[in-house]
């Protein structure tokens, strides 16, 4: 079937109304895990954090850490020595997990097995790893190991990694380690390392979820707005596209009111003549969502004073819809569905937490999904720039794939050969066949060895690209989505419960409100290696 062709606009045309077609790249793609017909949706639903507020990362990354470890040495006791540990935004990536006993910090496959690890800010050895988690089953629910899943998130493994370093030097120094020094009789199986590395994540977690608490955090954000913020020129307008396609909008976020009207009225009052108010662009506001207990409890919904710079709440809410005049608090998402006349897979949710806002809705409602991951253009440019050597590990892989067959056919063979010389009907046919059969087993065998060479090579060929590669995308932990050939656990979360996912909510303005988002066609390893025979056939069929 001819596929139809679309006559090219002119290129001042499409720079007139702002098509240009340098507006558009991958990096700005939405991008479909399991199919979305956007004309289906009634109601499109934002997170604010990290989804419609765009944080400027190194200041406020920054902040979180500085004022993380005012908080150690104020309230847990650590040693002023500590303000000269630098936050470096370049060692940290998402998805990282913390083992508590030891203190190492793992990057972790779609299978649970460990990538890679490091211990403060030092690589452990590929047999260290093996080592201590071969054969170790890790359950992430457990206490001894963290996440690090959100962005918030990152300051949090940086300082936690420079804490393990500050301390060990000054246990080798002789020096004191208070207030993580093991007792003498310390359980095995809680402290595996040779400071409290638990109590570190601990307290380390206690203090940035303290400065995010109390609002001291907010606080300095909310007096520079400007300096802690990306303003996105496109999203009103996108936001804007969805309504005037008869979506209605609601926002959803854990902040509380105060905060997210003054960061909601810096990002969007103003923006375009027909809304005046940020809350134009909503049909519902909900605050302090305490996401994700908004999925899983019944928690009432509480109306706030709608005032600038007021926090005061005016008790419950009794009603059968939501007002648009009305902000709210709290809730759950059963009332929320009644209120909202809507259920399900009418309601698209747009997030940044892979816990919060994505596995939550996905785990307890019928609630379609799209995730923010705003490294996602990072890893595709970067993924642009290194084409060839991908390509590279793709022969290379291809290759090693082959050889891996050829080998295991012959060993088959070989295995034949040997158990034909041991049988006694052998001897029927001559000494002739016989020799026969050990010069073949003797030949195979050298083939053999030189194939098992030959895989080698390619392994080492294909080590050292992907060790290229890995530190093209970070130098620490290489690619966000990947661990070698396999799905990173964060790849595979994105992958199992996020219909869609792009880099920034404004990317949604390159599609139509009705747009259908495709997944592509899914493969298991048997379907892929049947394409690959089918091409083959079909390739000698044409040289034939």
């Amino acid at each position: 079937m001819t596929a139809p062709a679309f006559s090219p606009l002119p290129a001042d045309l499409l720079k007139l109304i702002g098509a240009d077609e340098n507006s558009f790249d991958a990096a700005r793609a939405v991008y479909t895990n399991r199919d979305l017909d956007l004309s289906g949706i009634k109601l499109v639903g934002f997170d604010m954090d990290y989804t419609l507020a765009i944080y400027n990362k190194a200041p406020m990354e920054q902040l979180q850490y500085d004022l993380t470890v005012d908080r150690l040495i104020e309230n847990a006791g650590y040693p002023k020595e500590i303000k000269n540990l630098r936050y470096d935004p370049a060692f940290v990536i998402r998805g990282l997990v913390v083992d508590k006993r030891t203190g190492h910090i793992l990057k972790m496959d779609t299978h649970g097995r460990v990538a890679r690890a490091f211990h403060g800010l030092r690589r452990l050895t590929a047999d260290e790893v093996k080592t201590r988690y071969f054969h170790a089953k890790l359950r992430l629910g457990s206490e001894a190991l963290a996440s690090a899943d959100t962005l918030f998130s990152m300051p949090e493994i940086c300082l936690y990694a420079n804490l393990i370093d500050f301390f060990e030097h000054r246990l080798d120094a002789g020096l004191s380690t208070d207030p993580l020094t093991l007792p003498s009789d310390a359980v095995t199986d809680r402290h595996a390392g040779r400071i409290n590395t638990w109590k570190l994540f601990d307290d380390v977690r206690e203090g940035i979820d303290s400065i995010h608490r109390d609002g001291s955090l907010k606080s300095v954000i909310m007096a520079d707005l400007g300096k802690y913020f990306v303003v996105d020129d496109n999203l009103a307008l996108s936001l804007h596209k969805l309504r005037s396609a008869g979506k209605r909008l609601f926002l959803l976020t854990n902040s509380f009111w105060l905060y997210t009207d003054a960061v909601m009225a810096f990002l969007l009052d103003g923006r375009l003549k027909e809304y005046a108010s940020w809350r134009q662009f909503f049909d519902v506001v909900i605050c302090g969502g305490k996401k994700p207990a908004f999925f899983t409890e019944r928690r009432p919904f509480l109306e706030v004073a709608a005032v600038r710079g007021s926090e005061q709440t005016l008790g419950e809410v009794e009603a059968d819809r939501f007002e648009r005049n009305r902000v709210y608090q709290g809730g759950n998402i059963a009332d929320f569905e009644r209120m909202a006349n809507a259920k399900g897979e009418e309601i698209l949710y747009v997030g940044d937490h892979i816990f919060g806002d994505i596995v939550r809705s996905r785990k307890d409602s019928r609630w379609r999904t799209c995730l923010v991951v705003e490294e996602l253009e990072g890893e595709i440019r970067a993924s642009i720039d290194n084409a060839p050597t991908i390509a590279v590990l793709d022969d290379v892989d291809a290759q090693r794939h082959g050889l891996d067959d050829e080998i295991a056919v012959q060993r088959a063979l070989l295995e034949r050969l040997e158990g034909a010389l041991d049988d006694k009907d052998l001897c029927i046919v001559g000494e002739a066949a016989q020799q026969e059969v050990e010069d073949a087993g003797k030949r195979l065998r050298k083939e053999i060895d030189v194939a098992k060479r030959s895989l080698r090579a390619l392994d080492k060929v294909a080590h050292e690209h992907q060790d290229t590669l890995d530190k093209s995308f970070n130098a620490s932990w290489g690619r966000l989505f990947k661990a070698s050939n396999e799905l990173s656990r964060f790849g595979a979360q994105v992958e199992l419960y996020a219909c869609t996912y792009t880099s920034r909510v404004s990317n949604f303005r390159y599609y139509s409100p009705v747009h259908f988002f495709r997944a592509p066609r899914e493969l298991m390893s048997h379907d892929a290696a049947l394409t690959t025979q089918s091409r083959k056939k079909a390739a000698r069929s044409r040289i034939a």
